[in-house]
This record gives structure tokens, C-alpha cells and sequence, in this order.
């Protein structure tokens, strides 16, 4: 099993803060999958899970 770096950590939360500022005009814009994950993750911020 792999371990997970700070650097790794530090990524994914510059990329989910990014998610996190984008209109919903950007996400529509995006191929499927990543529009829905990308609303999934905000569903979960929005409801004080993430």
C-alpha cells in the first residue's frame, strides 16, 4: 500500500479549493463524470461534510 505525501495533500486541496470557486456555468462545461463529481463535492461541502 502506498502512503500518501504532503505534497499529494497539499495538491488536492489547491484542485478541491479550485472546484469549490467554480460557477456552475464552468462545471456544465465540463465532460460528464467530472461534472457530476465535481457537484458531488460541492453537495458535500455545502452540507458540512467536506
Amino acid at each position: 500500500m502506498s502512503r500518501v505525501t504532503a505534497s499529494e495533500v497539499f495538491e488536492a486541496e489547491e484542485l478541491l479549493e479550485k472546484v469549490d470557486s467554480w460557477s456552475e456555468e464552468e462545471i456544465e462545461e465540463l465532460p460528464k463524470f467530472y461534472r457530476e463529481k465535481a457537484r458531488e463535492y460541492r453537495g458535500l461541502t455545502n452540507s458540512g461534510e467536506g
